[in-house]
Order: C-alpha cells, then structure tokens, then sequence
C-alpha cells in the first residue's frame, strides 16, 4: 500500500512551548487515519503540519510525494489548493452568499470557468446528500449538520487527495454525528481520498482505519 503521508522526527515549538516533541506518523493512501488525545496534545499542530498551514522546527513533512519543507509559502498555498481539502469544527461557511457560491470558492481560486464549477458544485453537494436543497439558499437557512455537509463539500470540490479533519462533529449531536461520519465513509470509498481526522470522541474510532494517541506532543500509541 503507497504511503501518502511521512511525517518524521517533527519538533514544533511556538515561542518556548513544544507543541510536538518528536512526531512519527505514516498514513497510507486512501486510509482514515484518526489523532485522538486531550486537548493541548498537538493533535491540531499536527494536522496543521501536515496540511502545510503550519511549519515544524524540525523534523521533514512529506504528502502526497511532495516534501513540504521545501516549499515557500506561495507553493504550500497552491499545493494545499491541488491536493488538500480541510473541515473544521466551525464551519467557516460565508452567510452572504449562496449554498452554491461557498462551494465553488476553491474553484474560483483556481480560475476554473463558471459553467464548469457549477457542474463540479452540484455534484459535490450530490455526494453530501444535498442534492434536493435549493442551492441559491444562504447558509443561515440550514441546520449545523447542513451547514456542516456544505463545508464538507467545499472541500472536496476539487477532489482533493487528502481530506484534513478537525473535530468536523465537535458541534453536532449524535444522530448527525453519525450521518457525518456515513459521509466520510462514503466519500473514502467512492473517490478513494486518504483522511485525517482530529477528534476527542472515542466513539468515533470504530470508523478510522488507524489511529495514534498523542499526549503532551508525543504520540504514545497507535493501532
């Protein structure tokens, strides 16, 4: 199985705190890999890492065949843009625009034509079961777990080969917790896309291939 991601020997440290202290992680192509831990065990500094937002101290970073250490930031922006989407906990959607217009965002930064983008929108929204809502609508008008599959959607617009999670479902309940989690299922199997997702919910293991446990910037345990 081809490994999409290698992260090795990466230290982090804002100021005089060591957000990650030594971090070794392999996540193979089209695995959901879930990082567990208690809030402040770098699960969000790693993530950040290995989505390019963030730089380690030390240690190499390596995704999709690319050793982001060796990227400026104009080149880490437009690998994020060809090869990465990210959900987060807050949905981070515009209120003054269309369900539609959020998820052609990424497409409009890469210039892709109008007719085009809107085709590759709706099918996206299809894929998060949002194909029956009007998508003129704002996203004010959803419930948080539309809100949340519109993200999601966003996301994947430009089918993206690494899809970065964090807590996606930390403000949902359990019933659309789950029916996120079914999306997250669905979207690995049909556009066989490699997932990182950060949770604190334990209950949400049974869906990951794999997971690390990290505390105090370490991981102490993988499975």
């Amino acid at each position: 199985m081809r490994v999409e991601i290698v992260v090795k020997d990466v230290v982090k440290y804002y100021g005089d705190y060591p957000a990650l202290r030594g971090v070794t992680l392999e996540v193979p192509r089209g695995v959901w890999q879930c990082l567990v831990g208690p809030s402040g065990s770098g699960k969000s500094t790693l993530l950040h890492i290995i989505g390019g937002v963030d730089k380690p101290t030390k240690g190499t970073v390596e995704v999709a065949g690319v050793r982001l250490n060796d990227l400026n930031d104009d080149q880490l922006a437009e690998f994020r843009n060809k090869n990465i989407g990210f959900v987060f906990q807050m949905f981070y959607l515009i209120p003054r625009m269309s369900i539609l217009e959020n998820v052609e965002l990424p497409l409009i930064l890469r210039g892709v034509p109008k007719a085009r983008r809107r085709e590759a929108a709706l099918e996206a929204l299809r894929l998060v079961g949002l194909g029956h809502i009007d998508p003129r609508r704002r996203p004010t008008q959803l419930s948080g777990g539309e809100q949340q599959r519109v993200a999601i959607a966003r996301a994947i617009v430009t089918r993206p080969r690494i899809l970065l999670a964090d807590e996606p479902t930390g403000n949902l309940d359990s019933a659309t917790t789950k029916v996120i989690m079914d999306i997250f299922t669905q979207l690995k199997k049909e556009l066989g896309i490699t997932i990182v997702m950060v949770t604190h919910n334990l209950e949400l293991l049974s869906y990951c291939d794999r997971y690390a446990r990290m505390r105090d910037g370490r991981i102490v345990e993988q499975g």
